[in-house]
């Protein structure tokens, strides 16, 4: 007998998590051209530079780095986007780094700026901000997710043409009590995370300080299928010293370039002046209009000229603006009309990150995502929860998707006048800077906000919360009064009692019904209920979704199991409950895309695991469903893409039949009339899949591999296939049965799900012993729920145990065999309070183990040796607890 132990070092887990990192982000289909390096409207007709590359980062508070001379030596090149805690968001230590962190770069002062007023256009950095310029502080911004501008006219004006000024700025992703989101179930990536631009204009211009707004607002209250209303808003700066008559025009031209109407506006601007516009252009008449099926764009130029003497200038000044032509309202009973039609509002949330890149997302990695999504046949996107990147409502422009874009109060607030006057410049940021995209029709500002509030909660908290939601409902309002506002909150009947859900014109829920508790079964009679309550409510399902791992499985999944098949069971159950009620006036899934959330502690933590797609955008097997429901498009799909190896056994099988048929259910995803499903070219039987867009077949498992093929026709009669292999490995009830030789066994002890290991290999569920088979004798299942296990990617794994028992017995054949043992100390006990033997037939495998001492707390600890098993008397790991309970995670075992 020899023994061999092992203690696994320390390594960064996998970014990626379970299957999915075989696909890597490289691969990827990167975005349309059009989608490379593109400017929001602020900067996109004026002079521009996109200051990309050439910056120097470093950590820290270095006293003097915003000065021209400081020495910088030391720093880090790097270009834009950027964030710091890419990797130290997934690393097993508790915590990312949240603290300061500092940019530089030098800009080049050019011979055309001479007489121009020059800006910095930052589309985000996360989440307060300085700017300084030539050692002079120039600006910033409080707040994480939307877009600032500082003027540094007066700093460049310092430095010669072909010289160059320094540039630098402090970025602090601390928390801070006062800033929004306090909390949240995502991480809050530090840094310049989207793109910043250098922006030049004539001293006659548009206003660009206005919250980065484009300083051009379009509105189209008045729209119909015979004729649109389009008046144009915004204020012209002049920065001359004298004063100048200006002509503000806009034109509306359509997609191929023909004016369609315009407007002027002739103004008188005093020195150093600025002064407001307002233009009712002629109406459209037959207008095209904007829809997810058709998202017709129109562009709205506005020019300033001047004219002094009659004779014409060329333009001092030009921002475009996209124009969509759209109307829409919604109904308590019958839910969202677009352009007087129904229009049920079907799609999903997306985050803004890539896990292992965090939020630093090129253009087209932000635009690729909203293709994705289009894609899949959604409609709209909640764009949570935090307004988004510029390209990512151009692309929801131009692909045609509605968007829900809310600011980040989420959980709780804080009762001070700095929170409120913060939040108040978010709505104004987010409502400034996208008021201009048609794809917009609703505001929010707040998300499960009394989530979580402050404990012991203080008297008069909820009174100030509601205040607060007041507050921002009326200035959403008063910014724009022509599209929907809305909040989400979790289910809690304090929205209700408070009068909070009374206040926005739409109000939406986080449901998790059969998730973190209840039943599936359990959502629509709840909806029902709310929608009878409050029968002149608008209401929306925001939220809906269960986590899935692809390397666990389960034959009978259960309820946070995390297994691929709850994740398909859970969906199936809403998306079918939710399309039986017409009243809702949209449902956004929850979510699109797995994201970074370091505090998460599933089996792939620091990742929120509900995504329809893994972070790497490889669809789940559920994304399915969603397409088949959704898209217009024929959709067929096997659902067995991420279990296409598996094992099991028929339990009454008798000894010396060998490998049996076992029988699991096959689930395929269509929107075709009718699908038939064969195995090796046996026909299973045809069934319809109907309005759920699911078909279900017991299918005979056979040891080896078995061909999957669906076939099916779609309404047009046009015929549709799909096809998967899947390989099954047949395990004999009775080990030591001579028609099916044993090779190896791998129990995942305490766990009722299966986990397949980087290897392939499949621990199976636990099992209590029976005479022939296997299992533990004594002792209860457990897991770790609230911890991840250091040391290790393969936390599922450790994460169950069983504890107390006294044996695990496995009744093989003869023969000799290698034992490997998955252990980990599941709690925070000190060294001595757990300490057991662990014996291997009749020799000692590891004597007084105590993985507190040897490991530490929740790290995984490995243990192997070798063994015979003699006189039909099979293997037996025994547990001799010394101090506390033995506990095992796993034990593996393999015929030599």
């Amino acid at each position: 007998m020899s023994f061999d132990f092992e203690q696994p070092a320390p390594g960064r887990r996998s970014i990626l998590g379970g299957f999915a990192a075989a696909t890597a982000l490289a691969a990827l289909a990167p975005g349309p051209a059009w989608a490379r390096d593109l400017p929001p409207q602020a900067a996109r007709q004026r002079d521009r530079e996109l200051l990309k590359t050439g910056w120097l980062y470093t950590e820290g508070e270095p006293v003097g780095a915003e000065r021209p001379r400081f020495d910088d030596g030391g720093w880090t090149g790097t270009s834009l986007p950027h964030t710091w805690n890419a990797a130290d968001s997934l690393d097993d230590e508790p915590g990312y780094r949240r603290d300061v962190g500092w940019y530089r770069r030098t800009l080049r002062m050019d011979q055309r700026h001479k007489g121009q007023r020059l800006f910095l256009y930052f589309e985000g950095a996360n989440q307060v901000a300085d700017v300084y310029v030539q050692g002079q502080h120039v600006g910033g911004h409080v707040g994480g997710y939307s877009a600032f501008s500082v003027e540094i006219t007066d700093q460049l004006a310092q430095v010669r043409p072909g010289q160059e000024a320094v540039l630098a700025v402090r970025v602090d992703n601390s928390h801070n009590d006062d800033i929004p989101p306090y909390s949240a179930d995502f991480t809050f990536y530090g840094g310049i995370y989207r793109n910043v631009w250098l922006i030049a204009t004539d001293p006659v211009h548009l206003d660009v300080l206005d919250h980065a707004s484009p300083g051009v607002k379009i509105d189209t209250s008045d729209v119909s299928a015979a004729a649109a209303s389009v008046r144009v808003r915004g204020v012209v700066v002049n920065d001359r010293a004298e004063t100048t008559d200006v002509t503000v025009r806009s034109t509306v031209v359509d997609a191929e370039g023909y004016e369609v109407t315009s407007g002027k506006t002739v103004l008188q601007l005093r020195p150093g002046a600025s002064k407001d516009f307002q233009q009712e252009l002629k109406r459209i008449t037959a207008p095209n209009l904007w829809s997810p099926e058709t998202p017709y764009l129109y562009t709205v130029s506005t020019v300033i000229e001047e004219e002094p003497g009659g004779g014409k200038r060329p333009s001092r000044d030009r921002v475009d603006t996209s124009l969509g032509l759209r109307w829409f309202s919604a109904d308590p009973d019958t839910g969202f009309r677009l352009n007087g039609q129904s229009y049920p509002l079907r799609g999903t949330n997306r985050h803004q990150d890539i896990v292992g890149q965090g939020n630093a997302l090129t253009d087209e990695e932000h635009v690729r995502d909203l293709e994705i999504i289009k894609a899949m046949g959604a409609n709209v996107v909640r764009l949570a929860h935090y307004p988004q990147a510029p390209a990512v409502l151009d692309a929801a422009d131009r692909l045609g998707l509605v968007i829900w874009e809310e600011t980040p109060l989420v959980n709780r607030i804080t009762m001070t006048e700095d929170f409120t006057r913060n939040s108040i410049n978010m709505v104004k940021d987010m409502v400034r800077q996208h008021y201009n995209h048609p794809s917009v029709i609703m505001w929010g500002y707040m998300n499960e906000i009394l989530l979580r509030p402050p404990e012991p909660e203080p008297f008069g908290y909820e009174a100030a919360v509601v205040e607060l939601a007041r507050t921002l409902e009326n200035q959403v309002r008063a910014e724009d009064s022509t599209r929907l506002t809305t909040m989400a909150g979790h289910q809690s009947e304090r929205y209700n009692t408070s009068s909070l859900a009374e206040l926005p014109m739409v109000f939406a829920w986080n449901l998790y019904l059969g998730w973190y508790g209840g039943t599936i079964e359990m959502l629509g009679p709840w909806l029902d209920e709310q929608h009878k309550a409050h029968p002149k409510r608008l209401h929306w399902v925001s939220e809906f979704g269960a986590d899935s791992d692809s390397r666990l499985h389960s034959v009978d999944p259960v309820r946070m199991d995390q297994s691929i098949e709850y994740q398909q069971l859970f969906n199936e159950g809403y998306v079918a409950q939710l399309a039986e009620r017409p009243y809702l006036a949209g449902t956004t899934y929850w979510s699109q895309f797995d994201f970074g959330s370091e505090t998460r502690t599933g089996s792939i933590p620091h990742v929120n695991m509900k995504g329809l797609m893994h972070s790497n955008r490889k669809p789940k097997d559920v994304y399915y469903l969603f397409e088949a429901t959704m898209s217009a498009k024929p959709v067929l799909h096997i659902a067995s893409r991420e279990w296409n190896n598996r094992t099991g056994t028929v339990p009454d099988a008798k000894t010396g039949s060998g490998a049996q048929p076992v029988t699991r259910n096959v689930t395929v995803y269509s929107n075709l009339i009718e699908v038939e499903l064969f195995q090796n070219g046996r026909s299973l039987g045809a069934k319809k899949p109907g309005t759920t867009c699911t078909a279900k077949w017991d299918v005979p498992f056979i040891d080896g591999v078995n061909q999957l093929t669906a076939h099916g026709r779609g309404p047009d009669g046009a015929s549709h296939d799909d096809a998967v292999d899947v390989v099954f490995t047949y395990r004999p009830p009775r080990l030591a049965d001579p028609s099916v030789p044993f090779r190896q066994l791998a129990v995942s002890a305490g766990s009722t799900v299966q986990y397949t290991d980087p290897d392939g290999l499949i621990w199976i569920e636990d099992q209590e012993h029976s005479d022939g088979a296997w299992g533990a004798i004594g002792g209860k299942a457990m897991l770790i729920s609230e911890y991840w296990v250091n040391g290790s990617e393969e936390d599922p794994l450790y994460q169950t145990y069983r504890e107390g028992m006294s044996d695990y017995r496995f009744d093989v054949p003869d023969g000799r065999y290698e034992v490997r043992l998955r252990l980990v100390e599941p709690t925070t006990a000190k060294k001595g309070e757990r300490v057991f033997d662990v014996l291997l037939g009749e020799g000692t495998l590891v004597g007084n183990l105590d993985l507190a001492a040897v490991a530490g707390p929740r790290t995984a600890y490995d243990i192997s040796g070798h063994t015979e098993a003699a006189d039909g008397n099979g293997i037996t790991v025994t547990f001799n607890a010394k101090s506390g309970s033995a506990v095992v995670s796993g034990i593996a075992i393999r015929r030599v």
